[in-house]
């Protein structure tokens, strides 16, 4: 997690007393907890890595605040204040090796700094609604021309992508006065991703069986001696499941079932880590019962979800699309579906020789000291592995562990999968979430046209240059 101390407010995680120890960011400003945004976070619940992004807004706003409190005493001058908050999280506030201001921001990107504009306002907004304070940045302004076309824009994708697109009415829309905020935030820059950064396919068998080999493993001929079965098997939900890094570690033992359709295949149940129904024995009747996570984790072993620890403990949890309701869980899809029989196998030999019996929690993935896997650690795990086969750890080239993720988007795509198939595939609540994991790279582009020149030829257009236009040697 980021450091979210900053000249003028430091933050803390604390439990919340209010939500059953729930973790929660308070913001501190000479020496005084600035309550209205703890009660924001309150009202919002956010999970704790979301809600870090907002702490990070607020904390930024605060120290400008605090630096540039002369710059805008005058009244008149306060309505500046956002446009140049906005103006510095852009470009920065270091000018020829200098900053007179003691932040020292280095330039953030376009995208970035219109997001943390975002929250700024949005907690702004709520600020008004809730204690009548003044809108940092209100809506207010008619929008011009541009901003019109935008926002139908966007109206048009979200409606197509609805499931209640049938109640939209563009010209019950159209008849309210569209108003945008008083001031414009940064300038976006559209981009499309030069390459999306998907694991390189024709290194995955390496990765899972040369770069997760154990320590003198190379000289052992048994499984769970010879390899990390463990980081293996996480691998294997990231790059053939599709799962984002944190939910394997969400997994219990028993979320791990025989494929009824075909008995040498896993089928994976992800659950969601507070919500999620456990069938278990009562310990008292002996009748079989349903709880959810959490209360079976705090009432058997007096835990509370991964989602609710802090620090290197804590596993994120996305808003997945959940495919099973009464379980209140999503099934991992295999693709290609082989890979399901290898991840049974594993799984089996893991359970069997590598994994201890008895633990205080049930959690699948565990450490050499039986505690619940962390992301970071099988992060760090996965850079050595990466290491070992000679490639190097980035996003950019596609070798993180998010790579996996993107290379099953990749391989959804051309596999011909449905956007609705993929959407279910990868869990995601909207269609249009899936278009960053599977838009075409220049590679793509560049076969593309190769194919279509003998259209272009057929249909009367030269493809290729005159030789009066071609350099001569």
């Amino acid at each position: 997690m980021r450091s979210l101390h900053g000249l003028a407010h430091f933050c803390v995680v604390v439990a919340d007393s209010d939500r059953g120890g729930k973790p929660v960011h308070l913001i501190v400003v000479n020496g005084e907890p600035v309550w209205p945004l703890l009660n924001y976070f309150q009202s919002r619940n956010l999970n704790l890595s979301t809600e870090a992004t907002y702490a990070h807004a607020a904390g930024l706003l605060i120290d400008f605040i605090a630096v540039k409190t002369d710059a805008f005493a005058d009244i008149s001058e306060r309505s500046q204040l956002l446009n140049a908050f906005a103006h510095d999280l852009l470009y920065g506030t270091i000018r020829d090796d200098d900053d007179p201001s003691g932040l020292w921001w280095h330039a953030r990107s376009s995208r970035r700094a219109r997001r943390l504009m975002v929250l700024v306002c949005q907690m702004s907004d709520w600020l008004h609604d809730r204690y009548a304070t003044t809108a940092i940045n209100p809506v207010a302004r008619k929008a011009s021309v541009a901003e019109q076309i935008a926002f139908w824009r966007r109206w048009n994708m979200t409606k197509a992508s609805s499931l209640l697109k049938h109640t939209k009415s563009r010209h019950k829309e159209a008849k309210v006065p569209i108003k945008v905020r008083e001031i414009a935030f940064p300038g976006k820059v559209s981009t499309v991703s030069d390459a999306p950064p998907a694991f390189p396919e024709e290194h995955v068998e390496r990765l899972l069986f040369e770069g997760f080999v154990l320590a003198g493993g190379h000289k052992k001929f048994v499984a769970w001696k010879r390899w990390n079965i463990r980081d293996i098997l996480i691998t294997l939900l990231l790059h053939y499941g599709g799962l984002r890094v944190s939910e394997p570690m969400h997994l219990w033992v028993d979320d791990i079932f025989i494929d009824s359709n075909n008995p040498g295949n896993a089928r994976v149940l992800v659950h969601h880590p507070h919500d999620g129904i456990y069938e278990h024995a009562d310990p008292i009747s002996g009748q079989m019962k349903c709880s959810n996570r959490a209360d079976y984790l705090r009432i058997t072993y007096g835990r509370v979800p991964l989602t609710q620890m802090t620090g290197r403990r804590h596993a994120g949890w996305k808003n997945s699309l959940l495919t099973h309701r009464k379980r209140n869980a999503f099934e991992v899809f295999w693709f290609p579906l082989s890979m399901g029989e290898l991840f049974l196998q594993l799984y089996r030999i893991y359970i069997q020789h590598v994994r201890p019996i008895s633990l205080n929690h049930p959690y699948l993935f565990v450490t050499q000291d039986g505690q619940p896997m962390t992301t970071a650690s099988f992060t760090k795990n996965h850079e050595r592995a990466i290491t070992r086969i000679g490639l190097l750890p980035s996003k950019d080239l596609g070798t993180s562990t998010h790579g996996h993720r993107h290379a099953y988007g990749q391989r959804a795509k051309k596999g011909e999968l449905g956007v609705k198939e993929i959407q279910l595939a990868m869990h995601h609540v909207s269609p249009l979430s899936q278009d960053v994991y599977t838009q075409p790279n220049s590679t793509d582009v560049w076969s593309a046209i190769q194919q279509a020149l003998p259209k272009l030829g057929a249909a009367g257009f030269p493809v290729e240059a005159p030789h009066s236009l071609l350099l001569r040697k």
